[in-house]
């Protein structure tokens, strides 16, 4: 797993994204060391798979079932920066900027990839494991889990008609 997440930018796998505009690769710097690389993350778009109970309760809510979604494609932190929080200041400025665009752009989770060792990470920044059907039959589920974070406060979700009111 490390090899993979290290050869992404060593190998240029990450330039396919770029160079055709469907992903984006942030770094974390170092600026008081020439900058030296600490971790990086690439955001893609994607749209989020829900259990039909979800899509139900959703369009219920808010008369939407479907929704877009920013994929953390791929997120690393060199090896020599591990387990000093750099991955969770990491994960915190892209929760963040997710968040944001959020607000400008319709899009209504976070999704990861977890690696099963790296699941609890995830778990204490707000994100929770898919539980759609075709997430849970993945074929490389010992590897990695599906997890989403909702960009989202329900509480600050309006049903479209309070929305429309609002708006007159």
């Amino acid at each position: 797993m490390a090899k993979n997440v290290n050869g992404f930018l060593c190998d240029g796998r990450c330039e396919q994204g770029l160079k055709h505009g469907i992903s984006s690769t942030y770094l974390l710097l170092d600026p008081e060391k020439d900058p030296v690389l600490i971790g990086y993350a690439t955001l893609a778009f994607d749209s989020v798979r829900l259990t039909n109970a979800e899509k139900k309760k959703m369009e219920e809510l808010i008369g939407i079932a479907q929704f877009g979604a920013i994929r953390i494609q791929m997120i690393g932190v060199d090896h020599r920066h591990q387990r000093t929080r750099c991955g969770s200041i990491l994960l915190e400025a892209i929760t963040g900027l997710a968040r944001k665009l959020s607000q400008d752009v319709a899009v209504r989770f976070l999704l990861a990839d977890a690696n099963v060792k790296r699941i609890g990470f995830y778990e204490a920044a707000g994100f929770v494991r898919n539980k759609a059907q075709r997430e849970a039959e993945r074929t490389d589920s010992e590897r990695s889990v599906s997890m989403r974070l909702d960009l989202i406060d329900p509480a600050d979700v309006r049903a479209p008609e309070a929305v429309a009111a609002a708006a007159a």
